[in-house]
């Protein structure tokens, strides 16, 4: 008797301890839940998956759990685990709105448009709001391409909710679909009987019309709407249409003319309508486009849109900036904050190398656009070429100051190697280093910085091993540029290495390209230092030639004999 009453007492325990353990792991379930939600609120959703992950491996049952992760599954592009999870669910609470709403969407995400429909159509009897369905349900034959289903699912939204034109116009659209022209006719004709005034189905009958292939029919409907209602925009749409399908280019063009040109048109449909213009017209007179829009931009409407899509034709085009720029200056005269415009405008001042123009196309481009960099790029290189070079460096400065983590690193490198290149103008050595190692932590292949630093160093006779590395950069990423063989050979002359100096000088001279008097001295002194005398006075006479006045360059000549000094 003791030894039962033992045994139920331990079975009795072992029942609460695992009722505890439920309760705790539910506890904690509930803690993780919430605090993923907090995390997905502060859209942290890194953090809220994992959480929910978590969650999940407490409790495998939990459908609101696999509600609140599937969603996770399909943007990770994992959808079979994300179906999964709704499926699952769905089967579980069948009559769970959400869910059901849920398994849908995903289903729609995935194309799957007959499983979508097959959850509707098992749902919409015991729906709480039918009406909603059978609009989900319309969409969704509509994209299954099962216009049959859809009509009959208009048809049971106008018994719930009665007849509308919005109802009647789908209706119409589908029995087009189907090819049911003569019972698209008979529906439209009774809305016109109970609409008079509205112009929608008076216009659709004559799309009718055309869709069937009875385009004398479909004009003679548009032309009678017009006598009437002279402006209606959708019925002149539908007649540009019908005279582009026909190829009728008088009427055509007459008839988007007349379009185009009405004050009371909507903008956007006159832009659209100018550019089925332009198309038409490229393809059969395209003389006569620029004539049209300058006759348009006469219009005492729409100035700023009409002047855009004029541009946009002439950059189309690939039309001369003579023509353009006429242009983006009326746009910045009506918008004063046309970003594309004046950025434009700055453009063609840089290829025109119009230096005050850039300085104030810059200027303004910053007032919308001040963290663009490349605008103080521009600016302060502008300076620069002015002979501002003090002002230019304070630009630059600026520009760098607006630099974050999303710049683009190549523009960071190139406004810190025009900054090194200004101050080794201004005679600033160590502020010009310091800019080209800045610009090489932004691009460690910044050819130019690699080139000119390295250069710089050897004219100093300082760090050659340094300049040397930097220059072997240069050749390797451009053996055949000659500027950069002409810094290596130098580089390899200051440290006495003076035969391999030798075979990278004879490989410029290989190029058979032009050289400056800079490099001509520098062969000239790399032939000497390897006993070449007579090859060396050839080059240093063929630097005199090119422009070499120094008078090291004429000692050398004239004494045959190689003098440290030269002015590199």
């Amino acid at each position: 008797m003791t030894c039962l009453f033992l045994l139920l007492l331990s079975m009795a325990g072992q029942a609460q301890n695992k009722e505890n353990d439920i309760d705790a792991r539910t506890r904690a379930v509930d803690y993780f839940h919430l605090e993923s939600t907090s995390l997905m609120e502060q859209e942290r959703y890194d953090e809220a998956f994992e959480l929910l992950g978590h969650c999940h491996a407490l409790d495998t049952s939990s459908a609101a759990i696999k509600y609140f992760l599937a969603p996770y599954y399909s943007v990770l592009g994992n959808d079979s685990i994300a179906s999964s999870m709704y499926e699952q669910i769905v089967r579980e609470n069948p009559d769970n709105d959400a869910y059901n709403d849920a398994l849908v969407n995903q289903y729609a995400r995935q194309g799957n448009w007959k499983a979508a429909i097959a959850v509707y159509e098992r749902i919409v009897d015991s729906a709480h709001s039918k009406s909603e369905i059978y609009k989900s349900l319309y969409t969704l034959y509509y994209n299954d391409d099962n216009y049959e289903k859809a009509i009959e699912v208009l048809e049971k939204i106008e018994s719930l909710e009665g007849k509308s034109s919005e109802l009647t116009l789908l209706q119409i659209e589908q029995l087009m679909m189907l090819g049911k022209h003569n019972e698209a006719i008979a529906i439209i004709e009774q809305a016109i009987a109970e609409n008079p005034d509205d112009t929608r189905f008076m216009t659709l009958k004559g799309e009718v019309y055309a869709v069937a292939g009875n385009y004398a029919l479909a004009e003679e409907t548009y032309l009678n709407i017009l006598e009437r209602y002279p402006d209606n925009v959708m019925t002149l749409t539908s007649l540009v249409n019908l005279y582009a399908q026909v190829e009728d280019d008088d009427a055509f063009c007459n008839t988007v003319e007349r379009l185009i040109k009405n004050e009371k048109v909507d903008t956007e449909i006159r832009l659209k309508n100018l550019v089925t213009y332009v198309l038409y017209k490229e393809s059969t007179d395209s003389a006569s486009i620029r004539p049209f829009y300058q006759e348009l931009l006469q219009l005492p409407f729409d100035q700023l849109e009409l002047h855009e899509s004029y541009a946009d034709y002439l950059e189309y085009k690939n039309a001369d900036k003579s023509e353009l720029v006429p242009i983006y200056e009326k746009i910045v005269e009506l918008d004063s904050e046309n970003v594309t415009a004046i950025v434009k405008l700055l453009q063609y001042a840089i290829e025109d190398e119009d230096k005050n123009a850039v300085c104030k196309y810059a200027d303004e481009a910053l007032l919308y656009l001040p963290e663009k960099i490349e605008l103080y790029f521009y600016k302060g290189f502008s300076h620069y070429l002015l002979g501002n070079k003090k002002e230019s460096i304070d630009i630059y400065k600026e520009g760098l100051a607006k630099r974050g983590s999303d710049t683009d690193p190549d523009v960071v490198a190139a406004v810190f190697t025009t900054l090194g290149d200004t101050y080794h103008d201004l005679d600033m050595v160590k502020e010009c280093y310091a800019a080209y190692d800045s610009a090489l932590v932004y691009d460690p292949y910044r050819l130019d910085v690699l080139n000119n630093y390295s250069y710089y160093l050897s004219l100093e006779e300082k760090e050659l091993q340094k300049a040397l590395e930097m220059s072997h950069r240069t050749i390797t990423t451009e053996p055949d540029n000659q500027t950069y063989l002409d810094t290596y050979a130098w580089i390899l002359f200051k440290l006495g290495r003076y035969e391999e100096a030798k075979a990278y000088a004879e490989k410029i001279i290989s190029l058979d390209e032009d050289m400056s008097y800079v490099v001509l001295h520098h062969i000239g002194d790399i032939f000497a230092k390897c006993g070449n005398i007579d090859k060396a006075v050839t080059y240093w006479e063929m630097a005199r030639d090119a422009g070499d006045e120094t008078k090291i360059l004429n000692k050398k000549i004239k004494k045959r004999k190689y003098y440290n000094g030269a002015k590199d």
